[in-house]
């Protein structure tokens, strides 16, 4: 027969034992994501005017720090733009077009910066670019973009990519 005290001792140790898979099951995931570090971190998809999209050549991890809840995994190289240009594949693009730059998971902070100057080197912060959205200069020339992505506690990455805007005959 079951009594409320008997109902209630028999939720309690569901709920514990609940919350006991739950925690294994996260250990678990980060002791395989601590393993490879790179593939636990979030992906990055660039579309260039709604439809083309830039691919794995084309835009560069340059850096990250993961926290994973027993360690942290830190890949934080400098490069110059020398090694950069050697590195990154640029993209042919029309004058305003517009690149839309989403992750696979939410970034809690968003910074880019562009490099146009001959060196590709001093770069420039850009506004307005908390919804990812960005837009081409309209004079042709060689581009560098440095995109910054903080996801709160669990860390940053940041990403190089290049584009070259051709006028329009």
């Amino acid at each position: 027969m079951y009594t409320p005290k008997l109902v209630i001792r028999k939720l309690l140790l569901g709920a514990v034992l609940m919350a006991a898979a739950i925690f294994i099951t996260i250990l678990i995931r980060e002791n395989m994501d601590v393993k490879d570090p790179e593939q636990a971190l979030p992906t990055i998809t660039i579309t260039v005017n709604g439809d083309l999209r830039m691919n794995d050549k084309m835009v560069f991890r340059a850096g990250y720090e993961w926290n994973f809840l027993t360690t942290v995994a830190k890949h934080t190289p400098a490069y110059t733009s020398q090694t950069l240009r050697e590195s990154l594949y640029p993209v042919d693009l029309a004058p305003n077009s517009v690149l839309k730059i989403e992750f696979s998971l939410e970034p809690k902070t968003l910074r880019i910066q562009r490099a146009s100057d001959e060196a590709l080197e001093n770069f420039v912060e850009l506004a307005d670019v908390s919804d990812g959205q960005i837009i081409t200069p309209s004079a042709p020339g060689l581009y560098l973009y440095q995109v910054e992505a903080g996801f709160g506690w669990r860390g940053s990455i940041r990403y190089f990519f290049m584009v070259r805007v051709q006028q329009m005959a």
